[in-house]
């Protein structure tokens, strides 16, 4: 009975971080669609982007990434503040913080300020990165999916020699499925319904994460083991 009892306690932190990966890809694509190829949490392609665009002398280009990075790191500090703050509710603070970032977006989308309204997104996007911190004991999540499929390809190495369980395998690949399907259903949503329903629809989804964080209070603590970084 306890293993049965354990079960779903142990493997909820794992569905909690898949889900709120899942919101990243969704927020990717969505920023990656209005910012012409920038994205809001992946910032090892915007910095790659941006060497691209300081060799081609693309100034107005420059500043904008520089921004969206500047953003996200700027979240991280906030995010890290916050929870640090927060005590044991930090979870849930770190949450609610994004929701109010994203509902400031939908307005600046709605007063029509082009690219700047999608800013507080990226640091909504840093502080995220807290939230995978609190509920994995480690740097994982949807900044790290690279990592993510890294440390898929050393479990399978290991399972294969009897040192790790194929359900390793399986929680480093089902991370690296989840924020592609976010960003499928993100993707395709701005396509049917536009840019502030997309934006909506992010902040519902957050929303609901931050209405389990409350209602789990206490039973997402860190589950799975330490991820290489993006």
């Amino acid at each position: 009975m306890s293993s049965a009892a354990a079960s779903p306690s142990r493997f909820r932190p794992v569905l909690f971080a898949t889900f709120a990966t899942m919101v990243a890809g969704f927020v990717d694509a969505v920023g990656y669609a209005h910012l012409g190829g920038l994205f809001l949490s992946f910032m090892s392609g915007n910095s790659t982007r941006l060497g691209i665009q300081i060799a081609g002398g693309e100034w107005h280009l420059v500043l904008l990434t520089t921004g969206v990075i500047a953003g996200f790191v700027l979240g991280a500090v906030v995010g890290t503040l916050v929870a640090d703050a927060a005590g044991e509710w930090k979870l849930v603070a770190v949450l609610g913080t994004e929701v109010a970032l994203f509902a400031f977006a939908v307005g600046l989308t709605g007063a029509d300020v082009g690219r700047l309204s999608l800013l507080p997104v990226a640091v909504a996007m840093g502080m995220q990165n807290s939230v995978h911190q609190i509920i994995a004991g480690a740097d994982i999540g949807k900044s790290f999916v690279t990592g993510a499929l890294f440390s898929c390809g050393q479990a399978l190495a290991r399972s294969l020699g009897g040192r790790a369980r194929p359900s390793e395998v399986l929680a480093y690949a089902g991370s690296w499925a989840s924020f592609v399907a976010g960003a499928c259903i993100g993707a395709l949503l701005l396509t049917a319904a536009g840019l502030i329903p997309a934006m909506a629809g992010a902040c519902l989804l957050l929303a609901g994460l931050t209405a389990t964080a409350f209602l789990f209070h206490g039973h997402l603590g860190p589950a799975i083991a330490r991820q290489g970084g993006d």
